[in-house]
């Protein structure tokens, strides 16, 4: 590693640079500093995340963190993602973070690692030299506002900021949604708690350009939109419809209904990413004018077999 490089723990006054690290590497995604560190303080039990930052005399000059699939029942699922600012690659930062974050996972019980490549050469091949299989992809596609032909949306729908208070009725729609994504492994131990801290936590969160469709007052569909002001860029977070309630347009009216409010309201772009294999979701996609913009390459490790049993 460099010399006057340390690797330690990730600190409040270290998110603002993390995100830069993070937009450098790639600049198709909200990153701030109150997101960072948002998702860095979050207490999410089964996660076991932790952060860390490459210190260089003083500049963060690459970061990471490691935890663990929370959601799904099969303990020892291991994940992280590491970045290294394109203007310090070649110094053994990365190879570092790597073992920092490997070893990590391995002492507390992993048995495969995954993490994700965003449109990046460097990263595929240092995860190639150290033996990951690309398993699958999820496509990444935006919606360039200026010009955009939005219709209407086909029923009504309110802004999340109306609703927030009905966090179980919201929770339920999310939590059906993510059984239902395409993954090797559905997310059947979402919980209440995981949730509230994770996605409807979102320092991001828009209360005003995400929004939930109603049967009578009850929420049944709903698009969650996270924001990042400064650079006109909106992100969609969650997209989801409860069971009963799927095929009649829900998906597509929420989502409608964020990306007017996002070209009212001065953004350029939305950015979305879905399995490749969710047609549902794409074709949603494709009828509001999104277009694929590069695929996010899943790569898996596995140094063992998986458990015998769930626990």
């Amino acid at each position: 590693m460099a010399d006057g490089a340390v690797i330690r723990e990730l600190r409040q006054e270290d998110a603002a640079a993390v995100a830069a690290i993070e937009l450098a590497v790639n600049p198709h995604q909200i990153a701030t500093a109150a997101s960072i560190w948002h998702r860095a303080r979050r207490p999410i039990e089964r996660e076991q995340r932790r952060e860390w930052v490459v210190d260089v005399d003083g500049e963060i000059a690459a970061s990471g963190y490691a935890g663990f699939e929370w959601a799904v029942p099969t303990h020892g699922k291991g994940r992280f993602w590491l970045g290294v600012h394109p203007d310090r690659r070649g110094q053994g930062l990365g190879d570092a973070l790597y073992e920092q974050a490997s070893e990590y996972l391995r002492a507390r019980g992993a048995w495969r690692l995954r993490t994700w490549v965003d449109d990046d050469p460097d990263g595929t091949r240092f995860l190639e030299q150290r033996g990951f299989v690309c398993r699958g992809f999820d496509v990444v596609s935006t919606l360039e506002l200026g010009g955009a032909e939005l219709p209407e949306p086909s029923v009504p729908v309110v802004p999340l900021g109306e609703v927030r208070d009905r966090v179980d009725d919201l929770y339920a729609i999310c939590a059906a949604g993510e059984i239902d994504m395409p993954g090797d492994e559905p997310e059947t131990e979402l919980s209440l708690e995981g949730w509230m801290q994770d996605d409807f936590g979102a320092p991001d969160l828009s209360n005003e350009g995400s929004f939930v469709a109603l049967d009578g007052d009850r929420p049944v569909a709903l698009a969650f939109l996270t924001i990042d002001p400064a650079r006109r860029l909106a992100y969609n977070l969650m997209t989801a419809t409860l069971p009963g309630f799927r095929r009649q347009g829900l998906g597509l009216a929420v989502k409608t209904a964020a990306a007017r409010w996002a070209a009212a309201n001065g953004y350029e772009r939305i950015v979305t990413e879905n399995e490749s294999t969710n047609a549902g979701m794409r074709a949603i996609n494709d009828r509001l004018g999104y277009r694929p913009l590069y695929d996010q390459t899943s790569w898996i490790l596995q140094w063992e077999s998986a458990p015998s049993e769930s626990r």
